[in-house]
């Protein structure tokens, strides 16, 4: 080779160099090329015009060694340097999956780029055996890569451990009744794991105790309810989720049950008898019923968390009559038997005759609340009585004992509840064993209400015409006395009385001229031959209105009718207004015809004129006259007419806002001469006889005529 210096350029490509100047040179690649000294450099030997430069070469890798724990994995190697002695820069870590062959993987983590130290650790390696090689840097030069490191396991898997056996096995309620109890833990580790390094177990909270390898035998000794933890670790160190064995040993048995039956099996009870008592919590409880032939009835029960049991349907009719065991032992749930509990009773389902029985024909109102009812019976029975109505919809019931010579009396009964109709007696006897025989029967009739009387007619409304005399009829029980009442609004009233004939028919005439006038009530209660009384029968009805009073009032010129004279007429009740006049709508008074074409009219009448309103401005002209007691006309004036026009007072008829006063102004006079000078006379209204007026009930106003007291315009 020349003076000039070959050197590799960045693209691997060869070019020369210029002839080294005496100023000092930075070293640089020489050559590539491959085996142990992949790379050569060079430096100056001088710094003088045309010094030379020496060649130098970085070594191969040394071999790293590499050592897991779980998925870190540790990897350490020596210096690497040039041949001529300088120290390499920094160094690159690769690792492979096999120890020959592969694709080689930068290293992570801790290991990756290029490291300045000679050892790194890379974290979360991929479960697995890797291989690794360092190589050496200086500057930006790489020199051969390492032989690959032994084999590092990287295991982040932990091992299982399950308990493959318990010795003796308990039972299916998961109890053993014998100790000690040993239990076998067995560990595996995951295929291409590190294998398992021990198996770790605490008994009851205990100290925790380390078995090296991969199965452990354990003893758990001593009645009660044990817990056993258990986990297990690879050479990897990692280590299993700690899981629960419970082991339950119970050796002790449950003491004897309680045992409670009844007094005596009879046939009521026989197929189910019912049988109870206390065990030991959880225990099952066998029950067997013996007679003294050798037949057996048996059954099972379960104690409550509080001990209690029960067997309701032990069936033990299979046994004969006479004496009878029960016994009954506990069985806990690890199997553990108690000592029995026995007790002897006596077994009788021969049922007793149907008692005789003695009870009334009839029931009246009189004795319904204490009747007696007697008989015989087995003696010493419990006669037990059921008394019903027809369709047994009501029922009285009563019990007595049959004395030693049979007889029993049931006296005082209240039937008062019963329907009248027929009622059905039945009488059962239950002996002292409980057994109850055939049931007797015997009917009888009770008779206490009077049937309700019904209206047939009765008026919807009564003038004060009809008042004093108000015809009523109807129907009751043949035979029955009618109460009558007529109630007003202010709870007025009247009373009358009616007998009904064979046929139910009663008819009365009532007078009610005390009521008040408005809204009625008729009531009407039958009393029957037996004296039982009937509930209240009503009926809705209205007393119509009449004329309180009425008088003229003077306005003007007294003696004289001139304008403003009145005449006021008051009703005892409300009355319609629109029954006046049909303009009169309004639901609320007073109401006022005042218009021109209001008229008040006084006619001649031989000492006695009357005045009416032959137009008053409505469709309806339901005034009626008004003899006004006196002659307001005279013999050459003819009839006065009241009705202003123009600036002349107009006539009026106006109601109160009550309904209850009608009052008829006279206006300014139109026609005649009015007398003067007249004495006061009594007044006396006379409603029309065609639309009479009404109340607010509808009720239609007396068409006789009413006197009213000595007044005078």
């Amino acid at each position: 080779m020349s003076h000039d210096q070959i050197t590799p350029g960045r693209s691997g490509r060869l070019r020369r160099a210029s002839r080294l100047s005496g100023a000092a040179l930075v070293a640089g690649l020489l050559a590539a090329g491959g085996g142990a000294a992949a790379f050569a450099y060079w430096q100056a030997t001088s710094s003088t015009q045309g010094g030379m430069a020496a060649a130098d070469s970085l070594q191969q890798g040394a071999t790293p060694s590499a050592s897991a724990a779980q998925q870190s994995v540790t990897v350490s190697w020596a210096a690497g340097t040039t041949a001529g002695g300088h120290a390499a820069s920094g160094y690159t870590v690769r690792r492979y999956n096999a120890s020959t062959g592969g694709t080689p993987v930068a290293a992570t983590g801790g290991c990756a780029g290029v490291l300045a130290t000679l050892s790194c650790t890379e974290t979360g390696v991929p479960n697995g055996t890797w291989y690794y090689t360092v190589t050496p840097m200086l500057g930006n030069w790489s020199g051969a890569e390492s032989a690959r490191s032994g084999g590092a396991l990287s295991d982040g898997t932990p091992p299982s451990v399950s308990v493959t056996s318990i010795s003796p096995a308990p039972n299916g309620a998961g109890y053993d009744n014998t100790s000690p109890v040993v239990v076998t833990l067995t560990a595996v580790d995951n295929p291409g794991g590190s294998g398992v390094a021990s198996v770790r177990y605490a008994l009851d909270g205990g100290q925790p105790v380390t078995v090296a390898g991969s199965a452990a035998s354990v003893s758990v000794a001593g009645d009660g309810t044990h817990t056993l933890v258990y986990s297990t670790a690879d050479q990897a160190g990692n280590v299993s989720a700690a899981q629960t064995l419970t082991v339950k040993i119970d050796t002790q048995a449950p003491a004897a049950p309680t045992l409670a039956v009844p007094a005596v099996v009879n046939a009521a009870n026989a197929a189910a008898l019912p049988v109870s008592g206390t065990a030991e919590s959880g225990s099952t409880v066998t029950v067997t019923a013996s007679d003294g032939a050798g037949h057996l009835a048996t059954g099972t029960a379960t104690a409550s968390t509080t001990g209690a049991w029960s067997l309701p349907t032990l069936n033990v009719t299979a046994l004969y009559d006479g004496a009878v065991t029960v016994s009954a032992t506990a069985q806990d749930a690890a199997g553990n038997t108690s000592s029995a509990t026995a007790v002897s009773l006596a077994k009788d389902t021969a049922p007793p005759t149907a008692p005789t029985m003695s009870a009334p024909a009839t029931v009246s109102a009189a004795t319904a609340a204490s009747v007696t009812v007697s008989g015989t019976a087995e003696p010493g029975a419990s006669v037990a009585l059921k008394i019903t109505d027809a369709g047994a919809s009501h029922t009285v019931t009563a019990a007595a004992t049959a004395d030693g010579t049979g007889h029993w009396t049931m006296p005082g009964l209240n039937l008062t509840a019963l329907a009248d109709g027929q009622l059905t007696y039945a009488a059962t006897a239950t002996d002292a064993a409980g057994n109850t025989g055939a049931t007797a029967t015997q009917t009888g009739t009770k008779d206490t209400v009077s049937a309700a009387p019904v209206f047939t007619t009765v008026p919807s409304k009564i003038t004060s015409d009809s008042v004093s005399s108000v015809q009523l009829a109807g129907t009751a029980e043949a035979g029955a006395t009618v109460a009558l009442t007529a109630t007003d609004s202010a709870n007025h009233s009247a009373t009358a009385s009616a007998t009904a004939n064979g046929s139910g028919n009663w008819s009365a005439t009532m007078n009610l001229s005390a009521l008040n006038p408005g809204p009625l009530t008729f009531s009407a209660q039958a009393t029957d031959v037996a004296g039982n009384v009937s509930t209240v029968t009503t009926a809705a009805s209205r007393i119509g209105p009449k004329v309180v009073s009425v008088t003229l009032q003077n306005g003007g010129t007294a003696g004289t009718a001139d304008t403003n004279d009145k005449v006021v007429v008051v009703f005892d009740e409300a009355m319609s207004p629109s029954s006046f006049c049909d303009l009169w709508t309004s639901p609320t008074g007073p109401w006022t015809q005042n218009t021109n074409s209001v008229s008040v009219q006084i006619t001649r009448n031989a000492g006695n004129d009357t005045l009416a309103l032959p137009a008053t401005g409505c469709t309806t002209s339901n005034f009626g006259s008004l003899a006004l007691g006196a002659s307001y006309t005279t013999s050459t004036g003819g009839n006065l007419t009241f009705k202003g026009s123009g600036q002349t007072q107009t006539s009026s008829v106006s109601l109160s806002s009550d309904g209850k006063t009608l009052t008829i102004t006279l206006g300014g006079i139109k026609s005649g001469t009015p007398a003067t000078g007249v004495a006061a006379g009594t007044p006396s209204y006379t409603p029309a006889t065609t639309g009479t007026p009404t109340d607010t009930g509808g009720v239609t106003l007396s068409t006789h005529p009413v006197s009213g007291t000595s007044s005078r315009f």
